[in-house]
């Protein structure tokens, strides 16, 4: 039983570990709809985003996770979105799905500010067939509880123009319990409040050229503030490179671009923790579509 134990509260520190519950993509940068309900209505055009990551190659029950995103604008002054993911962890597996409305106010000819809501609903699995108990006749995970489901709220809002954007947003707002509470009363197992502040400015170089630094600042209540750096370059609206600095973290790095009406995206993350002593790094795929795109939209390099 005592590898049992052991092997959970593995997986929860790795989920954990890192200020964080809910899984995020290395190129969230180019889909922050994913931190930001917010964001959904800020461009003239669909947006359909798929990520598919995998962390920590070549450690056994390493993080997989995938992520599928849509998000519009709604006349003139409304955007809706929702996401769907799954994530799986060695014996613990999540999946969510979120649906979100956000409301624009026009605050010049070029800035706006935004303010949105999203309803959640998590779905909190163990699979019992990783686990195995040392003595025969343990009916622990018999009797253990192994599934959970968890209605939650996310809260966002943006200001933004055709430059910058400055996002904070907080999910998981309503901390629910996810396996219930112990006999003594006391619980472990609440799902903690995340708060997000991402930033992001386009420097345009020359006509060819541009700079795009972001940085995202994560917290997780009852851990230490984290927080991101990226900065990648753009080639004629088409192509980018790019790197990314996650605080005691990883580093990754950004390739990818733009055909037509199609993204794509390539991360490679390297882990600067002891995890680099077990695993060959982490890759992550990026997809995104964009639909009903007015032309003045076509050339933009954010595809959220």
């Amino acid at each position: 039983m005592k590898n049992i134990l052991k092997l959970i509260v593995f997986v929860f520190i790795a989920k954990a570990g890192f200020s964080q519950q809910i899984p995020l993509t290395s190129q969230y940068m180019f889909n922050d709809y994913l931190l930001n309900p917010a964001v959904a209505g800020s461009k003239d055009y669909l947006s359909a985003s798929l990520s598919v990551r995998s962390q920590w190659t070549g450690l056994e029950g390493a993080p997989k996770t995938q992520f599928f995103s849509m998000h519009s604008k709604l006349g003139e002054k409304m955007g809706v979105g929702g996401f769907v993911f799954n994530d799986e962890t060695g014996p613990v597996s999540e999946r969510g799905i979120q649906l979100s409305y956000a409301y624009h106010l026009s605050l010049s000819d070029k800035s706006k500010l935004s303010f949105s809501v999203a309803g959640m609903m998590f779905f909190h699995d163990i699979n019992r067939t990783y686990l195995r108990a040392e003595e025969t006749n343990d009916n622990t995970l018999n009797t253990m509880l192994v599934k959970a489901v968890s209605p939650d709220i996310n809260f966002g809002m943006m200001y933004y123009n055709e430059k910058l954007k400055i996002g904070l947003s907080s999910p998981q707002l309503l901390q629910n319990n996810i396996y219930g509470e112990k006999a003594n009363g006391t619980n472990s197992n609440n799902l903690s409040r995340h708060y997000y502040l991402f930033g992001e400015y386009e420097f345009n170089i020359s006509d060819k050229v541009d700079l795009v630094p972001s940085t995202l600042f994560k917290y997780v209540q009852g851990s230490p503030m984290n927080f991101d750096f990226n900065v990648r370059g753009v080639l004629n609206k088409k192509y980018w490179l790019g790197v990314s600095y996650r605080y005691n973290n990883a580093i990754a790095g950004l390739i990818g671009l733009n055909y037509k009406k199609l993204s794509f995206g390539y991360a490679y993350d390297y882990a600067m923790t002891d995890l680099k002593n077990y695993s060959t790094g982490g890759h992550e795929i990026f997809l995104s579509l964009r639909l009903f795109e007015k032309e003045k939209e076509a050339s933009s390099v954010r595809f959220n």
